[in-house]
């Protein structure tokens, strides 16, 4: 008669419970995000202030510069690593917003209706920053956001780098109007006095006129 293989019980000495093998980490002075006050939905504040995108390839190569590249990049530093002064603060362009600049982001976080009270507790002491949301120098976009502690909560993407702005470079940016939730038709954003720069080919009207002087 064949032998029956018989599973021996365990040892108790040899049983380990989970919790034996986790050990809790140190507290971490990495930086890390969140984005529990994000607002992705795009505004414009005529003629100071317009985060709308030019077309949905700028909207896929920001984004995905900014969770590919610029997020892991900004998470594996401390804040003394990446703050102002250092070489990777400079290559983010990784800043405070300085007291000029406060008043239009006060405006965009009342666009975005935050309460008065949380705009004040965001701006007391100097835990408003910027930085880029895409390497290169093909789109200028940056995210701003609130730092508390070692979390940089995001706050809104200046998608065009209009908190800084130079008149020079904004052309026809000012006036963007594609919207991220357009395609699922949950865009609010039409304006009355809408300008559709990106259905005007300005070389095209140049030639069909022999314009001398530009459009």
């Amino acid at each position: 008669m064949a032998k029956k293989n018989v599973i021996p019980h365990p040892n108790k000495q040899e049983i380990k419970g989970i919790s034996d093998k986790i050990s809790v980490p140190e507290t971490s002075d990495m930086l890390s995000v969140s984005f529990s006050k994000f607002k992705l939905d795009p505004i414009c504040l005529k003629g100071r202030f317009n985060n709308h995108f030019k077309d949905n390839q700028q909207y896929i190569s920001i984004m995905t510069s900014l969770l590919k590249v610029i997020l892991p990049k900004i998470t594996s530093h401390s804040y003394s690593e990446i703050g102002a002064g250092s070489n990777e603060g400079r290559q983010l362009h990784f800043h405070t917003i300085d007291d000029k600049h406060r008043t239009i982001v006060r405006e965009v976080l009342k666009e975005y209706n935050f309460s008065d009270i949380s705009i004040e507790q965001m701006f007391e002491g100097n835990n408003i920053y910027e930085f880029s949301a895409s390497f290169g120098h093909v789109y200028a976009a940056r995210i701003v956001c609130h730092k508390v502690g070692n979390i940089l909560y995001f706050l809104f993407i200046d998608t065009n780098h209009h908190i800084y702005i130079d008149e020079k470079y904004v052309r026809e940016s000012m006036f963007y109007e594609d919207c991220p939730q357009y395609l699922e038709d949950k865009c609010s954003y039409m304006p009355n006095d809408c300008f559709a720069v990106s259905y005007l080919d300005e070389k095209k009207i140049a030639e069909s006129f022999d314009c001398k002087i530009k459009p």
